[in-house]
């Protein structure tokens, strides 16, 4: 019997309450949807992490960020791991990714055991172009044989190809902005995918294919009509676009922002989900039409969630609620994914590493099964067996307090120079901090974790630290170190226009 197809779509960003197959009020996601109706949907799928980096490297090896190592002081996915496509090919998959954000990259090393990986952002495929890693490539030697890659279509000599490059994002980011005309990828996303699709139905051999999509990441600003598509009538697109969607200036103050002014932002937060959505029933189509649907388990979930104004925070840093850390988890697909199921129980997303390698027949003396941290699979039957304890850390503040103080001075912020963890589990979550604060919610009486109840459940809090504190030992003092990254200009200001600071 042939292995199932694996086609894991990543978007970025997204939190899971903001969908409508998880409640959200409105209809912003009609194509995911169906897809859960024609798969399983995790109702209760934890990210270990709360940004990009960490969380995509625990989705890509089954472990946790303090394992993997993955933060912002090494951005690098590095060699004492076997990243779940390496382990795929080594048994026989083809391995395919497309990625939209910066941060995973040939030169994170995130192109660990692909085929083939295409940067979205890039007209002509070329290595060196995203340098977030100067210093720490500089400094460590990683063990990985890194290519100097030429461009990879048309023999471009590097020169050209950024040449290229450059004129092409400018070109692009042009009609984002003054025309309203363009996406952050998600066009690319699909095209390529369409370009592989002959390979994908023509292969003896099964395929892995990644297809990262940076939608609905921060600047809310979808193509088309799907930029307004979510505001109340009789309010003005332009009143929309005046809302503050800078985080910083709200962290520190140099922005205020009224209720309404978070109801718009999430709104439009809403027209980029609505926009992705469309594009992954594009993805869906392409696989049914060429008759891969079926043979393929297609998974749909997110790396983190987004803070619109909830405890007082914008983007996905500083914190571990479940705004950032509940993510959708869609699977259809082969044989165990039944359509319109549920699955209530809580699962964590990076048990897809192990899922997959039981998918693929991987055997069970083989070294990647060794490095797998999570405790179950994503097989609705194990999934839904009992209520797994969900851990997740954010180790490092991003971006450092130094870094905030720079751009914004004044701004004193000590507060957020502090490391997290978190153990979710029996309907409650506790969040210790590495300053000694502690928080414990009852997530059946305050889903919106507003209401801290660690002095009156202490022995309940005890006993969710007890967990932390087995598994990852006791709680360190946070790496704040307040340099920042040695980026080149090109990168900081792309970086910038995603709402990071570096």
């Amino acid at each position: 019997m042939r292995r199932p197809n694996i086609v894991v779509v990543l978007l970025d960003t997204l939190r899971a309450d903001h969908l409508s197959c998880y409640g959200h009020s409105r209809d912003t996601s009609p194509a995911l949807s169906r897809l859960a109706e024609e798969g399983t949907l995790f109702e209760q799928a934890v990210s270990p992490a709360a940004w990009t980096p960490p969380a995509h490297a625990s989705l890509f090896t089954g472990t946790f960020p303090s394992r993997h190592g993955v933060d912002r002081s090494n951005l690098v996915l590095g060699p004492d791991l076997e990243p779940l496509p390496h382990v795929l090919r080594r048994h026989g998959y083809r391995t395919y990714a497309v990625s939209s954000n910066y941060w995973l990259s040939r030169e994170t090393c995130f192109d660990r055991g692909f085929d083939r990986f295409v940067h979205s952002w890039q007209l002509v495929q070329t290595s060196g172009t995203n340098a977030p890693l100067a210093r720490q490539q500089a400094k460590s030697a990683l063990g990985l044989e890194r290519l100097e890659r030429a461009a990879e279509e048309g023999g471009f000599s590097r020169w050209y190809a950024g040449l290229l490059n450059s004129t092409y994002e400018k070109a692009t980011q042009k009609l984002r902005k003054r025309y309203n005309a363009w996406d952050d990828g998600a066009w690319r996303v699909c095209a390529q995918a369409r370009r592989w699709l002959g390979e994908w139905s023509s292969s003896e051999e099964p395929f892995f294919a990644f297809l990262h999509f940076m939608e609905p990441h921060i600047r809310y600003a979808a193509p088309g009509s799907y930029r307004h598509r979510h505001l109340p009538r009789g309010v003005p697109g332009a009143r929309a676009e005046r809302v503050n969607q800078d985080p910083w200036k709200f962290l520190t103050g140099r922005s205020e922002m009224t209720e309404e002014d978070f109801d718009l932002l999430g709104r439009l937060y809403d027209g980029e989900i609505s926009y992705v959505d469309q594009r992954v029933r594009q993805i869906v189509e392409m696989l049914r039409t060429a008759r891969l649907l079926d043979d393929t388990l297609l998974v749909v979930t997110s790396d983190h969630g987004e803070n619109l104004g909830d405890h007082g925070f914008m983007d996905h840093a500083y914190c571990l609620y479940d705004t950032l850390l509940r993510v959708p988890l869609i699977m259809r697909g082969p044989e165990g994914f039944s359509g319109g199921g549920r699955v209530t129980g809580q699962v964590q997303s990076n048990e897809l590493f192990a899922t997959a390698l039981e998918l693929a027949g991987v055997p069970a003396d083989d070294p990647a099964r060794g490095q797998i941290e999570t405790t179950g699979t994503l097989f609705p039957s194990d999934a839904g067996a009992a209520d797994h304890l969900a851990v997740a850390e954010y180790r490092e503040p991003q971006p450092p307090l130094e870094v905030l103080r720079r751009r914004f001075p004044g701004f004193d912020g000590r507060g957020f120079d502090r490391s997290l963890r978190m153990a979710r589990g029996g309907g409650w979550k506790y969040i210790q901090a590495s300053d000694g604060a502690e928080e414990l919610y009852d997530l059946a009486a305050d889903p919106g974790e507003t209401d801290n109840r660690v002095l009156v459940e202490g022995p309940r809090a005890d006993c969710l630290k007890g967990e932390l504190e087995a598994r990852f030992g006791p709680m360190a003092a946070a790496d704040t170190g307040g340099e920042g990254l040695d980026l080149d200009a090109d990168t900081v200001k792309k970086l910038e226009a995603l709402g990071y600071l570096a």
